[in-house]
């Protein structure tokens, strides 16, 4: 799995204009707050509402979400229409992989590796 980056403290956003279920690029209020490493980070759009998205997230610039995966961590890629709220979420795949990575070293170390 490709090493994703976390914040504690991203603050809501919002998208600054509508986007149809193929664009890559989110226009946003502010990323500031956002991760800034060169690992990618996912987002939610429409938290909690039937058009909720998680969004793969591997670039970004002060006003944009860049190189976006559309439809992300078992999401469907829909339509968002401006002023859509958008929160840093934690995804199912690295949960999953945390899970992994911790029973197989606890496996490890119970056989003495």
């Amino acid at each position: 799995m490709l090493r994703r980056d976390f914040t504690g403290a991203a603050t809501r956003t919002v998208l600054t204009a509508g986007v149809n279920n193929s664009v890559t690029s989110l226009p946003v209020a502010d990323t500031a707050s956002y991760p800034s490493g060169n690992n990618p980070f996912v987002v939610v759009v429409d938290r909690g509402t039937a058009d909720e998205e998680k969004i793969l997230v591997s670039s970004k610039t002060s006003t944009t979400f860049d190189s976006c995966t559309r439809g992300y961590d078992n999401t469907t890629a829909v339509a968002h229409s401006t002023s859509a709220f958008v929160d840093h979420v934690l995804d199912a795949l690295s949960i999953q992989d945390m899970n992994t990575t911790t029973y197989d070293n606890e496996v490890l170390m119970w056989m003495g590796v």
